[in-house]
């Protein structure tokens, strides 16, 4: 019963936020499934909490999910494997998640007051999705609309097949694809389009398992004061630096985290794989030790697909945290940790991992990322402090903010504690400084591995150091209801002042421009009208997707990130269509026909263009705006 009220209160919260009915009520199925298996996955792991066993318990659904779309399997056959997991439940767990009262009743609060806050931090997807199809300024940061277009992909496997984002017809992409599995799925079967789902659930389910995972980290460090549990990874709403007035907004967690979620999730990966660690430490001593770090890499390679740019930072430190924390004979562990140590710098100097973002320490950084950082900086308290030797200080200033508190934990904080606090804060300031920056061509910008790892950087410092701030004395009840309830009011409070222009960013930054509403309306026939086997194709090339998430029909090409690296196949497409649009109007009307292009989407001429420039063709459109965009349906 406790299983499906949670999942009905996943299923309200949907809903409220426009998420769809449907997509609502098939929501019920994952949710409450993890949690009737979030007892049974607590005890085999040997993690603290049920609060950590359901969010292990999400993330392995939300990735079973993914590998059944990748598979091309339908979504109605995945509803009912689900159902036959919320159904079946291995022997013991039943009774075993019945007698958890105080465990059950501490998931269902940091659950509810988590969807509270986080209405209020994403007042700017909410007022997004009541925007979506319309035109005007979305006020949502440019990225939304391509990750529609990967959940889309997914979500419509069967339909058009799976394929490369930019273009009908190219290979899938290697990518880390494990976090879109859940909103994929429930936009299959409710027809809600990708971006859209994203909005409504990708980045809200994300904080929720960071939250409920950092829960789990907090009870195995502190077992013996319970209301920490709540009440320290509840102030991960509080606000960060940026919003507070560092002048650092590129530095912004809350920024960066709401349009880059997927970073949430493979956060949520390595709290619980920490959890996992210290926990079996505690337990096993120097026992299977091979078996320990078969675990660990095995986690970690899979995480490369939740977000890769997370854990080529967290996986390194994470390996090293575990030689250096060895709790055999000391000998071993300064050899094993020497090992890595020169394993890493050997890697980091004179050898390039293939498919990845360019991993070479050549001090790059402090080059190229600390001067960026400058010059995107606004008026703010760290705005004067702009000397070379201060970008370190600065960078962690600004990231960490109010949070450096942490520090203060040392002298109560064992060992373990102590050697992770080290390493992340020298971790993250050797990739932000040390790194060059990857100018090769990639999916992503330059400075990912310099700037993306902050998403986890920040949560897992104040969740490690946080819990030993607080005395070995055990407060009583009434202190702790204070101290949460002011931490929760603070945070609801951010959010309600924040939220809604949160996905501006850094104002100095290229916003994306306001969406002409015909754009809109030519979307929205082309979604109204396509079949399965249909091409379509917008004149600009769409080059942010944000035509492509709207009509949610494969392109023949997505005029985006062509680089040395790219396929063969994909420089082809591209030179194809550059063809194809450089071609006076009737000769490009017989080549779009030629490609297969049944739809074709196009503005009116740009101002001051000579008729050569007209996007147009010498057809009758299917689909005219008052503003000039044009549907042609090139096939029958």
């Amino acid at each position: 019963m406790s299983a499906l009220l949670l999942g009905v209160i996943g299923a309200v919260a949907l809903a409220l936020v426009g998420g769809g009915k449907v997509a609502a009520l098939y929501l019920v199925l994952p949710v409450a499934a993890a949690l009737r298996w979030a007892s049974w996955l607590r005890q085999a792991t040997g993690l603290a909490s049920l609060a950590g066993g359901w969010s292990l318990a999400m993330l392995a659904l939300t990735a079973l999910l993914t590998c059944l779309e990748l598979a091309r399997v339908p979504a109605q056959v995945s509803a009912l494997a689900l159902g036959g997991l919320l159904l079946w439940v291995p022997r013991g767990s039943r009774s075993e998640l019945a007698s958890q009262t105080t465990g059950m009743a501490s998931l269902f609060l940091l659950v509810l007051v988590s969807l509270g806050l986080l209405g209020a931090w994403g007042c700017s997807l909410w007022s997004g999705l009541q925007l979506l199809g319309q035109g005007g300024d979305w006020l949502l940061w440019q990225d939304w609309s391509n990750h529609g277009v990967v959940i889309d992909v997914l979500a419509q496997g069967r339909e058009f097949g799976l394929r490369d984002i930019r273009a009908r017809g190219l290979p899938l992409l290697p990518y880390h694809y494990l976090s879109y599995g859940l909103p994929a799925w429930l936009a299959a079967l409710s027809g809600v389009g990708g971006i859209a789902m994203a909005l409504a659930l990708w980045w809200p389910v994300g904080l929720l398992l960071l939250v409920t995972a950092g829960s789990e980290w907090v009870a195995r460090l502190r077992p013996e004061q319970p209301w920490l549990a709540l009440v320290v990874p509840l102030s991960l709403f509080l606000p960060d630096a940026a919003l507070l007035g560092s002048g650092h907004a590129f530095l912004g967690w809350h920024w960066l985290q709401i349009i880059a979620p997927g970073s949430l999730y493979g956060g949520a990966v390595v709290v619980l794989l920490s959890s996992w660690l210290y926990g079996w430490r505690q337990r096993n001593d120097m026992s299977r030790p091979g078996f320990e770090l078969l675990v660990v890499l095995t986690v970690l390679a899979l995480a490369m697909f939740v977000k890769a740019q997370i854990i080529l930072l967290a996986g390194p430190l994470f390996i090293l945290w575990w030689a250096a924390t060895w709790p055999g004979s000391p000998s071993v562990r300064r050899l094993l940790t020497g090992g890595l140590l020169v394993l890493a710098w050997i890697v980091l100097n004179w050898i390039t991992l293939p498919g990845l973002p360019l991993m070479h320490l050549g001090g790059g950084g402090w080059r190229e990322y600390w001067p960026f950082l400058l010059l995107v900086l606004q008026d703010g308290w760290l705005d004067s402090l702009k000397a070379d030797w201060m970008a370190p200080g600065v960078i962690l200033v600004g990231t960490l903010g109010w949070m450096l508190v942490g520090a203060l934990a040392w002298p109560r904080a064992p060992w373990p504690v102590r050697c992770w606090m080290l390493l992340l804060i020298g971790g993250y300031l050797l990739y932000a400084l040390g790194l060059d920056l990857d100018h090769r061509g990639s999916t992503g910008t330059p400075d990912e591995l310099q700037h993306r790892p902050l998403v986890w950087v920040l949560p897992m410092w104040w969740l490690t150091t946080a819990p030993f701030l607080w005395p070995a004395r055990k407060p009583e009840w009434p202190v702790c209801i204070g101290i949460g309830a002011a931490v929760c009011a603070a945070a609801c409070v951010a959010g309600l002042v924040f939220g809604p222009t949160l996905q501006l960013g850094p104002r100095k930054l290229a916003a994306t421009p306001p969406l002409p509403a015909g754009l809109a309306g030519s979307a929205a026939f082309i979604r109204q009208h396509r079949g399965e086997s249909d091409v379509c194709q917008n004149a600009d090339g769409d080059p942010q997707f944000r035509w492509s998430a709207l009509a949610h029909c494969p392109a023949y090409w997505v005029d985006f990130n062509v680089h040395a690296r790219s396929s063969a196949a994909v420089k082809a497409r591209a030179d194809a269509w550059r063809n194809i649009r450089s071609l006076p109007p009737a000769e490009r009307l017989a080549a779009l026909r030629e490609a297969g292009i049944r739809w074709y989407s196009a503005g009116p001429l740009p101002a001051g263009g000579s008729p050569s420039d007209d996007p147009r063709l010498p057809l009758t459109p299917a689909f005219q705006s008052g503003d000039g965009y044009v549907v042609y349906q090139l096939l029958p």
